[in-house]
């Protein structure tokens, strides 16, 4: 059966770094898919964008065709080995906030798990400003605030369509990667009685 675990949150979360160092202490292999490579690549054949930062400004028309043709790729991997969804819940576009799985993608990819990765706004700010190599729309507190709170709506939309469990894991300056890395382990490790 499909082992699926959607992460998510949203930039300067510390998502990557967190899934990076689980998949190195999780007991099984996860192949680690990231969403929004695989829609980069498909526009990029398509002719659609140059680069990464464009994506958010394509039509929702086109955002959804996209989704669609990466949610079947991946439930096709599925099938073969665990994966490991990197995502984001939801997408600040110019005309309003845009959600990462629509009913149709979220039941085509079917999850396991829909894991959040959550820090104090103030905390999310201070890591895009170190952040140099991402061209990132400036948001205020308020604003990295509310998309958090959306990303918690959108991960229980998604669940009602999966049946996916939610998990909300802390990532603060003074809690420590290491204790946010060990809860996602205990997740991932929830696969080996599917795979071993």
């Amino acid at each position: 059966m499909p082992f699926v675990v959607i992460i998510t949150g949203i930039p300067g979360v510390g998502k990557s770094t967190i899934t990076r160092l689980a998949l190195r202490k999780s007991r099984v292999r996860f192949r680690l898919v990231n969403f929004g490579d695989l829609m980069f690549n498909e526009a990029i054949r398509l002719g659609l964008v140059k680069h990464r930062d464009e994506m958010r400004k394509l039509s929702f028309t086109v955002q959804k065709t996209l989704q669609m043709k990466v949610a079947k790729r991946i439930g096709d991997i599925a099938k073969k080995e665990p994966v490991l969804l990197d995502t984001h819940a939801t997408i600040r576009t110019p005309a309003g906030y845009l959600l990462g799985f629509p009913r149709e993608v979220i039941e085509t990819i079917n999850p396991n798990f829909i894991v959040i990765i959550e820090a104090t706004p103030s905390e999310i700010l201070g890591r895009r400003l170190r952040d140099l190599k991402r061209d990132r729309d400036v948001e205020t507190e308020e604003q990295i605030e509310r998309h958090q709170d959306l990303n918690r709506a959108a991960a229980i939309s998604y669940a009602m369509h999966s049946n996916a469990l939610i998990k909300i894991i802390e990532n603060h300056e003074d809690k420590g990667l290491e204790e946010a890395v060990n809860e996602l382990v205990e997740i991932l490790n929830l696969a080996v009685g599917e795979y071993a």
